[in-house]
């Protein structure tokens, strides 16, 4: 058993109120969050509504273009995401956030969840682009990665421990909260902030409608007549601690986190397993303590969503499901996308202290194709109960369920008394592609090579054509560094299938992003293309690689810093070393891009000119059949430093030149000193341009035969 992880803070906004407390009071009366959302940065046709937060306005200045009045509104709100998220943290640590904290800042780490990050600032950047403001376009574009965002909303706030973003869609918040529990289970944080956020925006809202999954009329959760979801908006944020540090400060646990379930469904990009195969493992392992008295459905109103939510719960509850209350608050708050789950965890647990269980709204339940749901309609329940379960899904097949036991029945949670040493971590195989070719050698011959982009040649002996043609590049890179380390390592179909997954990305599939906004732009809301919008998503990487090798394990992506890589290893690390994992891919990638270029010149003053690569590593405990065989990673460590210093590759003991390749250029840098060590300890640094910086120490044991070296 993991030990117990206590939420001794909590914070949320969204469209059902500013805090918590209006949040809950909106919950008991008939109010409905969902209504006209000024802040999209165009208006649909048939006005669906969507849950919009109140952020308080901002004046556009009077002008006779009404273009003009479009792009400055559209630049004036694009910090919608670090408002939430700010607005949060202020709630969250209070007027204090030292003493709140009380430990050093070094010790306070920060995983949050996202589906979109900044993405609100392409549209006014493109925007600025086209009314001639090219500096500001530059600018604006800069926001876009999540570190940005993180950058702009903990500034000032004593957090220097880690500030990572985790995405995998509508899972993400609950997904940032496991890994969070795993920082502290390993020791690599006292204090950790977990959650996630994101706003309304016209990248979202067009790509949902152009799937057909936006209802005109009202969200209608397990409706014979649901027509789909409503799109929202919020950010939900947990103060967690270890159990025993949380009582020995006198803090009164709002909740224990009493167990969390991950799992993928290895099935479709944008749609669920039909029978919820991967919901319901994940729903099994959060439950495998009991059932609980009060369960949040994921509930988005979508006719497949639905179904295959309620087919999950008959696995995982069988006779007991229809004994337990079911609320689907969607239907109030809209669907704030990566706040999912959290948000509407935390308003539970706001309403149970109230001594009710709030209801959702819509039409009635569906009673003949879903008989054994009790779901809450309309009017709240009475009842305070102890053990809740929250699921969140998202696209990609990412499933994350969590069963926390609320305040009172904190004692009922037994404590871990079994202390074990925390596990070594060692590095088993690497797989790699970039413009330089196919594994380590292509990775030597960058700096030579003046192609910006890995060839056709490269990738076609380790893809299916017929299967990825369509994809975006940034997954046929991850895919392809992953077969060649399966290839190099006999890594075997069946391993994967039970293997977690960590992916990692900067800026994503820059290429189809860019498309799918500049076409979202040029024909409207109301006309976006699907395809490019499924492909755009931050975890494409890790949903592809999911669904095209068969793992149905735990899967996220690390987003938005140069960084990212060596934080994937890092989230790895620490899930191994508490014994939660055995053994992960981490799979990076980042594609090329002038955009891209011409943005990290204007933020660092030189000429950048960015490759494509991708980079597998295979991360596992060291053992007594492992011995010192292995490269160990010895310490992942975190600083920050002015933003804005990009430096040049990577720095450590590398003799190698490497590239600018977005966040492979850390973990490459690093398997090229562990495939030809000229000493036993290696150190590699890595720095964003938010100022956060990355170092991973190892030693390299001698040099390691499995790593592939084609």
């Amino acid at each position: 058993m993991h030990a117990p992880i206590a939420l001794v803070r909590t914070a949320a906004l969204g469209a059902m109120g500013v805090d918590l407390e209006s949040i809950a009071a909106a919950l008991r009366s008939a109010r409905c969050g969902v209504g006209t959302a000024d802040a999209l940065e165009q208006a649909p046709a048939i006005a669906a509504g969507a849950g919009q937060a109140d952020l308080g306005s901002r004046t556009v200045a009077d002008d006779d273009s009404a273009q003009h009045a479009i792009t400055h509104r559209a630049a004036s709100d694009a910090d919608r995401a670090e408002r939430l998220l700010r607005r949060a943290l202020v709630q969250l640590l209070g007027a204090d956030p030292a003493r709140t904290l009380d430990v050093d800042a070094s010790q306070v780490a920060m995983v949050v969840g996202t589906t979109l990050a900044g993405m609100r600032h392409c549209g006014a950047a493109m925007r600025l682009q086209a009314a001639g403001h090219a500096s500001e376009s530059l600018q604006s574009y800069a926001g876009i990665p999540a570190g940005s965002v993180l950058r702009r909303a903990i500034h000032g706030f004593p957090i220097a421990g880690g500030a990572i973003t985790v995405s995998c869609a509508c899972a993400s918040a609950l997904s940032a909260i496991a890994h969070g529990c795993s920082l502290l289970r390993s020791g690599a944080a006292s204090c950790v902030i977990a959650g996630g956020y994101d706003p309304i925006s016209e990248f979202a809202y067009g790509g949902f409608s152009a799937l057909q999954l936006v209802a005109a009329g009202p969200l209608s959760p397990f409706a014979e007549d649901r027509q789909g979801m409503k799109l929202g908006e919020g950010c939900a944020l947990l103060l967690l601690r270890r159990l025993p540090d949380a009582l020995a400060r006198g803090e009164v646990p709002v909740a224990i986190i009493e167990a969390i379930g991950e799992s993928s469904d290895a099935h479709h990009l944008t749609q669920p397993h039909p029978e919820g195969r991967g919901a319901s493992v994940a729903l099994a392992a959060a439950v495998a303590n009991g059932t609980p008295n009060l369960l949040i459905a994921h509930a988005t109103g979508t006719a497949g969503n639905d179904a295959a939510e309620y087919e999950a719960y008959r696995t995982a509850f069988g006779a007991d499901l229809s004994r337990i209350p079911v609320t689907a608050l969607k239907s109030r708050f809209g669907h704030p996308l990566g706040a999912a789950g959290a948000l509407e965890l935390l308003a539970v647990l706001k309403c149970a202290d109230a001594g009710f269980m709030p209801a959702g709204l819509g039409r009635p339940v569906d009673g003949q194709a879903f008989p054994e749901i009790d779901l809450l309609h309309e009017n709240p329940r009475p009842g305070a109960p102890t053990r809740v379960t929250v699921l969140a899904a998202g696209f990609g097949g990412a499933n994350v369920a969590m069963s926390v036991i609320r305040g009172g029945g904190a004692s009922a949670v037994p404590e871990n008394t079994n202390a074990r040493e925390a596990s070594r971590v060692g590095i088993r195989a690497v797989g790699c592609v970039s413009a330089g070719g196919r594994g380590i050698a292509g990775i030597e011959h960058l700096a030579d090579c003046n192609a910006r982009d890995v060839s056709e040649e490269t990738l076609a002996p380790l893809l299916d054509r017929a299967r990825t043609r369509r994809l975006a590049l940034l997954p046929r890179l991850m895919l392809a560094a992953t077969r060649d380390l399966c290839d190099a390592s006999g890594l075997s179909a069946h391993d994967l299938a039970s293997m977690p997954l960590l992916a990692a990305s900067w800026h994503g599939a820059a290429g189809f992003t860019e498309q799918y906004y500049r076409d979202l732009l040029a024909s409207g809301i109301d006309l976006a293309n699907p395809v490019l919008f499924a492909e755009s998503v931050p975890n494409v990487g890790s949903a592809h690689v999911s669904l095209g090798l068969g793992m149905t394990a735990a899967s996220a992506t690390v987003i938005g810093t140069r960084t990212a890589g060596f934080e994937a290893m890092f989230l790895a690390s620490c899930r191994i070393r508490s014994g939660e994992w055995k053994r992960a891919l981490i799979v990076m990638a980042d594609e090329s891009h002038p955009t891209i270029d011409a943005v990290l010149g204007n933020c660092t003053g030189r000429d950048v000119r960015s490759r494509s690569a991708g980079i597998a590593l295979l991360m596992e405990r060291i053992d007594s059949s492992t011995g010192n065989s292995l490269p160990e990673v010895m310490e992942i460590r975190h600083d920050q430093v002015d933003h804005g210093a990009l430096r040049p590759g990577v720095s450590g003991h590398g003799r190698t030149a490497i590239p600018e390749i977005g966040c492979v250029a850390g973990p490459a840098a690093l398997a090229l000193e562990l495939t030809r060590p000229r000493t036993r300890d290696v150190s590699i640094s890595s720095t964003d341009p938010n100022g956060f910086v990355w170092t991973v120490q190892a030693s390299a044991h001698g040099v390691l035969q499995p790593f592939a070296t084609v």
